[in-house]
């Protein structure tokens, strides 16, 4: 009887001892560094579906039960998904979070000034500002380490490129505070998430130098991206940017813009204008009509790259391949 009652239990207990920490991330490239430290010791839930994009996405009543039963939500943080931000607060989650953005360490990067209008301005009035020289991201936005963010209240980070997992140094530093809060959880696999960690900066400093040698060959040709959102990867492969067809992608582009990319086009001797899969590539299409300019899609995203431990990896591979396949 005695072996019966310890039995039963034993077993009344076997589910709560398995239980994994249960991660609820905000998009896939987070969900990429999570996997990468999780590995099969936790459960990963994401919220923005890796077909959509972050910039117009709505929470749907599936995505609060995720928040609200989550042992800790990774988000990038509010500047992209605002959509998050009473949700965590609402359920309590906000202490608890992981918000990529506000990392100790994270170098960001700052949009010019000029592209921070009232959503109420006249487009046109917006076009008047929007247009890019080469590398406007390097005179006007330059590097900030989140330390001497003090003009921001809490967690805002107004003009900041939230884009930061196109960054290898900052993806790096997700996954030490990933790692940090596994370990906080589930301290009985504790070495088995910091082993994990050591295989991912190993794997990311191998990826990096074998990415950077082969961008090395295309890095003086001009190109346009779709929009304004690769400035971390740009930056840190020395790549050409020329310009970019919208500021935010929820915004299409007005006549004068238009006129004014096919002149940044011409004037540039761009070799490649970029569409996103995200988005219609309808605009694209409009302002390559009767040129001999290449076009490809680039996925910041990575809304193909098959998730695992190496999915990050593969990302960097997927994106340094676009940006090859259509400038070299």
């Amino acid at each position: 009887m005695n072996k019966l009652l310890l039995a039963l239990g034993v077993s009344a207990l076997t589910p709560l001892a398995l239980a994994k920490p249960v991660i609820v991330t905000s998009i896939k490239p987070v969900s990429m560094i999570v996997a990468a430290i999780a590995g099969d010791k936790a459960e990963i839930q994401q919220i923005v579906s890796s077909t959509a994009s972050p910039h117009d996405f709505a929470m749907r009543p599936s995505d609060l039960k995720k928040i609200i039963n989550a042992d800790t939500v990774v988000w990038v943080g509010e500047s992209l998904e605002r959509f998050l931000e009473k949700p965590l607060e609402n359920a309590g989650k906000e202490e608890s979070s992981i918000e990529w953005l506000a990392l100790d360490g994270m170098a960001l990067h700052n949009f010019a000034k000029e592209h921070h209008h009232d959503e109420d301005e006249a487009e046109e009035a917006h076009d008047d500002h929007d247009a890019h020289g080469d590398h406007e991201h390097e005179e006007h936005g330059d590097h900030e380490e989140h330390g001497d963010h003090d003009e921001h209240e809490g967690h805002h980070h107004d003009g900041v490129d939230p884009h930061v997992w196109l960054s290898p140094d900052n993806a790096r530093i997700l996954a030490k505070a990933v790692t940090a809060r596994l370990v906080s959880l589930d301290s009985v696999n504790a070495e088995y998430y910091k082993g994990n960690l050591a295989s991912f900066e190993k794997g990311l400093s191998a990826k990096d130098a074998e990415i950077r040698n082969a961008l090395n060959k295309v890095n003086k040709v001009p190109y346009i991206v779709f929009h304004d959102g690769y400035s971390y990867f740009e930056q840190h492969y020395g790549l050409s940017h020329a310009g970019e067809i919208t500021v935010s992608p929820e915004r299409k582009p007005g006549a004068k813009k238009v006129a004014e990319i096919r002149h940044e086009i011409q004037e540039n001797k761009v070799q490649c204008v970029f569409s996103e899969p995200q988005f219609s590539p309808a605009i694209v299409k409009t302002l390559l009509e009767g040129s001999d300019v290449k076009t490809a899609p680039l996925d910041p995203l990575g809304s193909k790259v098959k998730m695992g431990t190496n999915a990050y990896f593969s990302f960097l591979d997927s994106l340094s391949g676009q940006f090859l396949s259509c400038l070299g």
